[in-house]
């Protein structure tokens, strides 16, 4: 999968849409993805990888096959598909997104959550560290 200047994905370079983002800054940076003058939409990774890539992310979203996004797509041009990729993402994410905002809205339950992981965290690794100190015989 690449990023979405058509280079490898990366978060330092700013080419991954985060499931942090909201619906507008993703159509944002869909709007930006590289593709090409081409106006017929076809998956074909090695000759187009920037168009097929943004088919694949369509397919993902709507777990359909790449071959059948871009047969629908057809002429549509980088716009079409751009638009197809834009709604199928944000529509995957829509319950993430809103069941993080939730989240978000109760900074003690999150809090809870994080203190109670570490007290699992803690209890494992305290006894991971007596059982090796007991199998090195330094236990004192």
């Amino acid at each position: 999968m690449l990023g979405l200047d058509g280079q490898k994905m990366s978060k330092s370079k700013g080419n991954t849409i985060e499931l942090r983002m909201t619906a507008d800054e993703t159509a944002k940076l869909i709007k930006r993805a590289v593709t090409d003058s081409d106006r017929h939409i076809t998956y074909d990774p090695a000759n187009r990888p920037e168009v097929s890539n943004l088919v694949n992310l369509a397919a993902l979203t709507q777990d359909r096959t790449p071959a059948d996004v871009a047969a629908e797509l057809g002429d549509a041009g980088g716009g079409g598909l751009k638009k197809m990729v834009t709604e199928s993402l944000n529509e995957y994410f829509a319950p993430m997104r809103a069941r993080r905002a939730e989240l978000e809205a109760d900074p003690g339950y999150l809090e809870q959550v994080l203190a109670d992981g570490n007290a699992r965290a803690n209890a494992i690794a305290e006894q991971t560290l007596s059982e090796v100190r007991a199998a090195m015989q330094m236990v004192y």
